[in-house]
Formats: C-alpha cells, sequence, structure tokens
C-alpha cells in the first residue's frame, strides 16, 4: 500500500484536531479569564531508503534518500498571555495585572483562575461565582490587621459580622492656636476680711479655670493647700482660705479659658461623653489645659502646653490622662496629642482630628482594594481590613491543567506554586471593578481556519489521487 496513504491521513487527523482547537478558541472568544491554546505539528519519523555516504578521495558523499511518513502532534499548547480588562462596576469583580492566579478551594483541594467573578453569600463567604468554590486568603486578626505571613485559609469573614465597641484611648488635634491673643484674667478685688477663726469661702464663677493666685494686702501670696493658705475645689469652684492664715484682706485672680474646644469620647459600652478641653493663655507660649466631662469638671486632663517661641512648635506638653468614672462601665482613660497643634499669629483653627472609640457596629459593605484587601465598612462609621485576597505564581504556567469551568489544577511540570499576597515576589496587583477578557484574536483565529481548512483538503488530494494510482496498478491486468 502506498505510504502517500497513510501520510494524508495522518494529515487529515491532526487537522481535524487543529480545527477542534481552534472552534474552542472561538466558542469562548467571550469567556471571562479563558486562556486560547494553540497546536503545533511535527514530522513523523522517516523511512530510509539509502544511508548517506561520505566523500572518497575521487568521488563525492551522498545524501540520505528518506521518505517521510507523515505527521503528528507535536504539543497543543495554552497561550497564557493576559486579556483585556473589561470594567463592570462592580466591586468584587477583580483582575490580575501581572502574573499570577486567584486560588479557590472546595475545603480539600486547591485550583487556580484567572476569572474573578468574586462575590459574597448570605453567610459572608467570598467566593469564586458560577463554581461556588470559596476564595482564599489571610484573615485579619482581632485589630484588624493582617500578617502577610500568616496562614492562607478560605475566606469566611462571618466573625467580623458586627465590631464591638471601643472605649476611646487617644484624641488628637491638629492646626493653629493663635499666638496674639491675651491671658484672660479674671481679678477679685472686693475685700474679703478673714476673721481667723473660721475658714473663708470665696465662689469662682468661671469653672474650669487656672493659674489661681491669692495675695494678701501686704502683697503676700498665699501656697495652695498649705496649712495657713488655701485649697480649691475645681469642680464647684469654691476657694477656701485657711483659718490659720493671717487677719488680712485678699485679692484672687486666676485665668479664663480663651477657647473651648468639644469633642465626643466612647466608653467601653459604646455610649458617647462629651469632653470639652479647655485652653487659657497664661503667658507668652504657654497655655493651660484643664477638661469637663458631660459639663462636669474632672481632676484630670490637666497640665499645660509649651510652644517653641521661634518656630511655634509644641515643645513640652505635662497634660495627664483624662480619666473619669462612668456608671455601668469601665472608666474612662485617654490622653490628648498636641504634637501637630503650631502657635502662629493667625486664627485659631485647632481641631479635633481624630479618636480611637467608636459605639458597635455591623458590618454594611465589603469592598477590594489594589493590594487584595478586603475592608469592611460598618453602621457606626467604622472602616478595617477584614482578609486579603492571596495569589500564586508558576514557573511553567503553560504546563498546568485545564479542569473546566475557567480552572486550573497543579501538574508535574507546572511546577509547585508560589503563593502569597499580591504585589510581592512577581506577583500582580489586583484591579477592582474589573474582569479580564479572553485573551482569544478572532482575526487570527480565522486565519488559522482558513489555513487548517486548506490543509484538511490539500491532505484529502493525497488520499483521492493515491487512491486513482492504486486503481490504475488494479486495472493493469485487463
Amino acid at each position: 500500500m502506498m505510504r502517500s496513504l497513510y501520510a494524508g491521513v495522518s494529515g487529515l487527523k491532526n487537522h481535524q484536531t487543529r480545527m477542534d482547537v481552534i472552534g474552542n478558541n472561538i466558542a469562548n472568544v467571550n469567556t471571562i479569564g479563558f486562556k486560547k491554546s494553540r497546536v503545533v505539528f511535527q514530522d513523523m519519523f522517516s523511512q530510509t531508503l539509502k544511508n548517506a555516504t561520505a566523500p572518497s578521495q575521487n568521488k563525492a558523499g551522498t545524501n540520505p534518500h528518506q521518505v517521510g511518513l507523515g505527521m503528528s502532534l507535536a504539543s497543543i499548547d495554552v497561550i497564557h498571555t493576559p486579556g483585556s480588562f473589561q470594567s463592570t462596576g462592580k466591586n468584587t469583580d477583580l483582575s490580575i495585572e501581572g502574573d499570577g492566579y486567584f486560588m479557590v478551594s472546595d475545603g480539600e483541594k486547591t485550583y487556580y483562575t484567572r476569572a474573578g467573578n468574586f462575590d459574597l453569600d448570605v453567610n459572608y463567604t467570598f467566593f469564586h461565582g458560577g463554581t461556588g468554590l470559596v476564595a482564599k486568603g489571610i484573615l485579619a486578626d482581632a485589630s484588624g490587621k493582617i500578617d502577610p505571613t500568616a496562614l492562607i485559609q478560605d475566606i469566611h469573614l462571618e466573625q467580623y459580622v458586627s465590631t464591638p465597641a471601643r472605649a476611646t484611648t487617644k484624641i488628637d488635634f491638629a492646626k493653629n492656636i493663635d499666638s496674639r491673643v491675651a491671658p484672660q484674667v479674671e481679678t477679685l478685688t472686693s475685700a474679703i476680711h478673714h476673721d481667723q477663726l473660721t475658714p473663708t469661702e470665696v465662689s469662682l464663677n468661671d469653672i474650669p479655670f487656672s493659674n489661681v493666685t491669692v495675695i494678701d494686702s501686704n502683697g503676700v501670696q498665699l501656697v495652695e493647700n498649705a496649712a495657713d493658705g488655701y485649697s480649691i475645689n475645681y469642680a464647684t469652684g469654691e476657694l477656701t482660705i485657711a483659718a490659720g492664715a493671717a487677719t488680712e484682706d485678699y485679692t484672687i485672680s486666676y485665668n479664663k479659658p480663651n477657647y473651648t474646644l468639644s469633642v465626643l469620647a466612647y466608653d467601653s459600652k459604646g455610649d458617647t461623653h462629651t469632653v470639652n478641653v479647655h485652653l487659657a493663655k497664661i503667658d507668652h507660649n504657654k497655655w493651660t489645659v484643664n477638661t469637663t466631662v458631660d459639663n462636669t469638671f474632672v481632676s484630670y486632663g490637666q497640665g499645660m502646653l509649651e510652644f517653641d517661641p521661634v518656630t511655634g512648635d509644641l515643645i513640652n506638653s505635662t497634660v495627664t490622662n483624662t480619666i473619669q468614672t462612668i456608671d455601668g462601665a469601665a472608666d474612662l482613660d485617654f490622653s490628648y496629642d498636641f504634637s501637630n497643634v503650631k502657635e502662629y499669629a493667625g486664627d485659631f483653627t485647632i481641631t479635633f482630628t481624630g479618636q480611637d472609640g467608636f459605639t458597635a457596629g455591623y458590618l454594611e459593605e465589603v469592598s477590594v482594594d489594589s493590594r487584595g484587601i478586603l475592608n469592611g465598612s460598618y453602621s457606626n462609621g467604622e472602616r478595617r481590613q477584614l482578609a486579603q485576597l492571596t495569589i500564586a505564581t508558576f514557573a511553567n504556567p503553560a504546563g498546568l491543567t485545564k479542569v473546566g469551568n475557567n480552572l486550573y489544577t497543579v501538574s508535574n511540570n507546572s511546577g509547585l506554586p508560589d503563593e502569597g499576597v499580591p504585589g510581592v515576589s512577581g506577583r500582580g496587583m489586583i484591579n477592582p471593578e474589573t474582569l479580564e477578557m479572553s485573551n482569544v484574536d478572532l482575526s487570527q483565529e480565522f486565519v488559522d481556519m482558513i489555513i487548517t481548512q486548506r490543509g484538511f483538503q490539500a491532505n484529502s488530494r493525497i488520499i483521492t489521487t493515491s487512491d486513482k494510482i492504486l486503481e490504475e496498478l488494479v486495472n493493469l491486468h485487463r
């Protein structure tokens, strides 16, 4: 039987395979994350009719005489070039810009995909649409921090559905306090006669006040809390001159607040409390701080701020933590941060810039950023990190095995996955609100289809022509 028949048959079979691959590519032209395939042919072994001979002194060498016996498939390669990105407007639709594959799991086996159509189910599980497989990543700890080296696991967010209340521990301020203002000094000049037998009480109405001085008619300044001095109830404004003080008339002066800042603080149950911070200038570059909580003066949260006369920067703060007992909750205990406050000759612009407490809240929305971090927005206005998607890269992506549903698995020739967070060790970044489209080029596929059709047609002509030759041979006996 003629060898050309077998060559033609091999050509028909393998061109049919190529046509099957082209058809599959075209069928998946709109399949997200799809990677096209190509067929590579190679010739089969050849029958040697005459071996090559070496040249001699008087004769040239001769080449071998060989007849090819057809062709076969060299490979069917998956081309893992990226597809174009399509904007969807849905935040849980993700694509990878660069190398890497999303990791999804059925609880036992891990699969890899470039199709990033993810969503959240009723149990707050982040899953892969169409397959229901759970996305894999790293979960945040109780404080909302993510350790990139932590265990990679299925992303179940039910533990983050609610967030407990957190008491305020720090209140931050920033911007300018006006250096041009003068101290607001209040002086009681009326005679306050002391009979030396009983203490004398005077009411100071401007609560809170600071920098109190008590001077007798001889110009002697009394010492606070001394046996022959005076004492003050800062909560009520009552100043008491001791019974042991000299029988004199007294002049009392004190500084009233120039400014008052009002902010909210949260206790351990999430209840809000009004904190008023009173700032009183007592000298150049020096301000006292006093605090009232829920309109009640507290003996903490007091001290002095001192600013650099040249730069206007804060150079010293002796303000203590504010501590206040709260019925039914833990004591409030928080500090002030004035490090970003300046003292310039400009308008008073000090503003509250943040505090770390909040009331209890419930998860309302989950969004994903370019690092693959899932951020939760809560009903109390808080926002915290919940988890971070991980992706995997391979030494030989073309070696991955397709298993359908836009999924791949590891094969013997793909290499083991290098798993981790996006943007590290050659792994790509995440594009939220986009999907990666198929990398099929229709114009190229149509050209390949025409070439394949012609190849198939030519191989079929080999068979018909060989058949005619055989027919002539059979008819020789006539």
